[in-house]
């Protein structure tokens, strides 16, 4: 639903452009689309909405600051952009002085990157390459369309930080879509509340992928309450507080399990959204709730579940979530039943009062 992966042998320069234009992305030799991600410390990780960005190219021009960058760097190093992508024992070098300082985001196992799993690319995939003299000092992999390019990856030697390369592999991408008059650049997600992926925001006048419509808007016109995670979590909450009133004890969690069709593909009825809502039950042992708000449809649903795996019983764990301070759900949930579909909020509450 909201996250999927697709793993094909050849994606043609149209299909990619269709992809990202439909807010898909690519991880290394993949195609993937999720909407919602876990970030945060181990103890600490909730839902943040991600949210797919492009730069549309037609009529862009590089900034003051940009040019500045642009003609500094020029002078400095030597820019080779547009090679099929390769990985080899300079960009090895470079990866693992950039891992010492940011482990989390250097590239753990190239395969990944450059293999669909059966030693071929289903990608396009170029290169960006920053020399100083004969010494890589930084590298990026961008996929080409048609129209449309996607920005992959950018790794820099962090002796070199003064000279914002891993930004400075942006422009150089950018510049290589607007001198092959492309439409769009994408540069992956943003993720509001989470200011590691704001430095995207540098490349220029963004635009977002919204959810609810399916189309693309200016990032600079975005609201709080467009965030899909925040209006699902306050849909869910006008319902908690209406059941409150009734004397319904509920509980509103994030979901660990929301993406699992990312890792199991077995054809069982897996819950895949990101937070609900668990009302208690009059009869726990043959109806358990579980609600959720759909923000495509804009509809809620009321699902009968239960909750499984390994030495998990069910009415146990029921009775455990009402009574949890925790807010993330940490156990498995397979839907049974649709106990309720509606737009309507006042509906849904009645539906599950009928319930509690």
């Amino acid at each position: 639903m909201f996250s999927r992966i697709r793993y094909p042998d050849k994606v043609s320069s149209e299909e990619l452009d269709a992809y990202l234009a439909a807010g898909w992305r690519c991880m290394g030799q993949a195609i993937y689309t999720s909407h919602f991600m876990f970030f945060g410390p181990e103890n600490d990780k909730r839902v943040f909405s991600t949210l797919p960005t492009r730069l549309p190219l037609q009529g862009y021009q590089f900034s003051r600051s940009q040019r500045k960058l642009w003609r500094r760097n020029e002078t400095a190093f030597r820019i080779e952009v547009g090679a099929p992508a390769r990985y080899d024992e300079e960009k090895q070098q470079v990866n693992q002085a950039y891992a010492r300082q940011f482990p989390n985001r250097a590239i753990s196992d190239y395969k990944d990157v450059l293999s669909n799993g059966n030693g071929r690319m289903a990608l396009d995939t170029r290169e960006v390459k920053i020399y100083d003299g004969d010494k890589l000092a930084a590298f990026s992999f961008f996929d080409v369309g048609h129209r449309s390019m996607y920005s992959k990856q950018g790794i820099y030697d962090p002796a070199y930080h003064k000279y914002s390369l891993g930004f400075f592999t942006m422009l150089a991408e950018v510049s290589y879509g607007l001198e092959r008059g492309f439409n769009w650049y994408y540069p992956g997600y943003v993720v509001p509340g989470n200011r590691e992926f704001d430095y995207k925001h540098r490349i220029g006048p963004l635009e977002y992928y919204e959810l609810k419509s399916a189309t693309w808007k200016p990032i600079s016109q975005l609201r709080g309450q467009d965030i899909p995670i925040n209006y699902l979590r306050s849909r869910l909450g006008e319902i908690q507080e209406a059941l409150h009133r009734q004397g319904v004890n509920s509980k509103l969690f994030d979901y660990r399990y929301f993406d699992i069709r990312f890792y199991d593909s077995r054809p069982y009825p897996f819950l895949e959204f990101p937070c609900f809502l668990l009302p208690d039950s009059k009869n726990k042992e043959s109806t358990c709730p579980v609600t959720v708000f759909d923000p495509i449809l804009m509809t809620f649903h009321i699902y009968n579940c239960r909750f499984f795996g390994l030495g998990v019983d069910h009415l146990s764990a029921y009775q455990q979530a009402l009574r949890s301070s925790w807010p993330v759900f940490n156990i498995p949930i397979a839907v049974f039943d649709i106990l309720h579909e509606s737009c309507s909020m006042e509906e849904a509450q009645d539906a599950l009062l009928q319930t509690s």
